[in-house]
């Protein structure tokens, strides 16, 4: 690649530093309301370097052109034709297509990038429908591992269930087209369930289990290459499964990194990292759309189940190796490997043809929320004030991923 180097997969770790600078940020407390966020939920970026910020909680999409001048605001709250409800991500399609999914309404709602509404791809609860998009294909369709099914009985009464596709023996990724159509895509690696009773309330208000916890079991994570092939990590070593469209195995990338073993000291620090956490008041959203109203008693009993599944999870033997996935505007993954407890680690970009160009070490620059051309990528941030902000930094050009000389 320009300005840097290039290894196979099984070289020794060389550190990448890349060159960037700030290019524009937008966010405030009060103005404009293009200017004020709620709740960024998507970034994305087009060809020309515009970015569309997806604002959840006002219900709009803004957009920027390459330099953070406001060019329009698509959109609004509503339930009629080309209004958003609750937004929560988007995709610019390859025919120039805006896509929105909204899953209040159910569905996809498309635009013309200038904003003007086209048209809405309904799912259907009773079929399934995704709960959280992971990915996008080019058409439209959308990559989930999390759906929700709503069931009628025979008394008229109906049942909502949300949670992992597919049943306790396998993981499957699964396509949603805009036509409605449901496919597997791909069936990934489950590991076996955890081992423990969990935690139930005693007295109170409310009355719920919480399964057993198992710390470190490797996610699924996978992103969709240029090419029409996914990138596929589901298991504990350095090993990302290239799956073409039929759901084949094609090839795989693999670097010869270990897992880290997991001793005593580390299973006290993941505790106390989600001990911390207990304190966070806890929030929830309805499997189709709308907010729900937590009372106090339900919060303590909640946080209290929490702390005793925490106390007595169980460890995986192994801290998988990878963490988190993307991929960039030219093609490239970005590979996270997993840190310690509380800590980062470093990530690595390889190319899908098995190049290895080098590892960005922790306190580095980190996987964005967008990647764009000619280097912009962009971050959904918060100022030291506390509102939200988009913050775009411009990678320098032809040395996007410059590399220090090996030692």
């Amino acid at each position: 690649m320009p300005g840097g180097e290039s290894a196979d997969l099984d070289s020794p770790d060389f550190s990448l530093v890349p060159e960037w600078e700030p290019a524009w940020t937008v966010g405030a407390f009060d103005g404009e309301d293009w200017e004020i966020f709620g709740t960024v939920t998507d970034l994305v970026f087009n060809e020309a370097g515009d970015l569309f910020v997806l604002d959840e909680q006002a219900a709009h999409i803004v957009v920027f052109d390459r330099n953070g001048a406001h060019l329009r605001t698509i959109s609004r709250q509503g339930e009629g034709p080309g209004e958003l409800s609750e937004p929560r991500s988007m995709a610019l399609l390859a025919d120039g297509r805006l896509a929105v999914f909204d899953r209040s309404r159910r569905g996809i709602q498309f635009f013309t990038p200038e904003g003007e509404y086209l048209e809405s791809a309904p799912f259907d609860p009773q079929r399934g429908m995704p709960n959280f998009v992971r990915a996008w294909l080019s058409d439209g369709s959308i990559l989930t591992d999390i759906e929700t099914r709503m069931t009628g009985s025979a008394d008229g009464s109906m049942s909502i269930s949300t949670g992992p596709a597919g049943g306790e023996a396998e993981r499957p990724i699964l396509r949603y087209g805009p036509d409605g159509e449901r496919e597997v895509r791909y069936v990934a690696w489950d590991p076996p369930p955890p081992t423990g009773e969990g935690a139930s309330t005693d007295g109170g208000s409310f009355q719920f289990t919480m399964s057993a916890v198992r710390a470190f079991d490797p996610l699924l994570s996978f992103v969709p290459l240029p090419d029409g092939r996914l990138a596929v990590v589901d298991s504990v070593a350095y090993r990302i499964k290239l799956v073409d469209t039929t759901g084949t195995v094609e090839d795989a990338l693999e670097r010869p990194v270990a897992p880290i073993r997991v001793t005593n000291a580390i299973r006290d620090a993941e505790r106390e990292r989600r001990l911390a956490q207990l304190g966070q008041r806890l929030s929830f959203s309805s499997s189709l759309g709308g907010s729900i109203s937590l009372p106090s008693d339900f919060q303590e009993q909640m946080t209290a189940a929490r702390r005793t599944t925490i106390e007595e999870m169980t460890f995986a033997d192994e801290i998988p190796v990878i963490d988190a996935l993307a991929v960039d505007f030219e093609g490239r993954l970005w590979v996270e490997r997993t840190g310690l407890p509380g800590e980062e680690g470093p990530i690595d970009i390889v190319t899908p043809d098995a190049r290895y160009l080098g590892s960005i070490q922790p306190g580095g620059l980190r996987i964005p929320d967008a990647f764009g051309p000619d280097g912009l990528i962009a971050y959904a941030d918060a100022h030291d004030l506390g509102y939200p902000i988009v913050r775009v930094l411009q990678m320098a050009p032809d040395t996007q991923l410059e590399t220090e000389p090996r030692r």
